[in-house]
């Protein structure tokens, strides 16, 4: 892998929230919880080597209006809204899963979407900042990981996926979706090989 430049690079952290990371939690994706000291380790050094660090939340409005139609019929139809509702607190809310905690100098911003970019100011926030590269944490593989990679592939951007970072529901799904962000062009790594890569 290429020399990764700390100060070209923003770590984004997609979607560690509680309500996704908490056993029991109502929409809690199995290989989330196994990821959260590893993305503590990565980001802390990172941060250290002079990366930008982007927690990206996603929060739902309480009446499902601000959600993908079918997230909302999904919700819905099990009885969920008002999960990830702004204010909520307890295992079910937009709050960091336990042992996350941003720092002041990191960045945080709230998306609408899967995509970390769609509607939000994250381009706008990678471009004053000089940023070309983006190293891709959190949950979920499929979904928002998958999307914000193909976004930041589009942009332009050198994107990269921190495989012991991110997570699925099963082994098989994380493994088929890594895959094919490889084959358009996404960099795969472990977290120690992309620290290794920076300077």
């Amino acid at each position: 892998m290429d020399k990764i430049i700390p100060e070209k690079t923003a770590v984004l952290v997609i979607d560690m929230q509680k309500a996704f990371v908490e056993p029991g939690a109502a929409l809690c994706i199995a290989g989330a919880k196994k990821t959260v000291p590893a993305i503590i380790s990565f980001t802390d050094r990172a941060r250290e080597a002079g990366a930008s660090i982007v927690w990206v939340t996603r929060s739902y409005e309480a009446d499902g209006s601000n959600m993908e139609i079918p997230r909302r019929r999904d919700l819905e139809a099990r009885g969920l809204m008002g999960v990830l509702a702004p204010g909520t607190t307890g295992i079910d809310s937009i709050e960091d899963a336990e042992g996350l905690e941003p720092k002041d100098e990191d960045v945080r911003i709230v998306k609408p979407r899967f995509s970390a970019f769609f509607g939000t100011e994250l381009l706008k926030i990678i471009k004053e900042r000089g940023i070309d590269t983006v190293i891709l944490t959190g949950t979920t593989t499929p979904n928002c990981i998958r999307t914000t990679a193909y976004d930041g592939i589009s942009y332009d951007l050198r994107t990269i996926a921190a495989e012991d970072c991110c997570s699925s529901a099963t082994d098989d799904i994380q493994k088929a979706n890594m895959d094919d962000m490889r084959r358009i062009g996404v960099e795969i790594a472990g977290s120690e090989e992309l620290l290794d890569c920076f300077g």
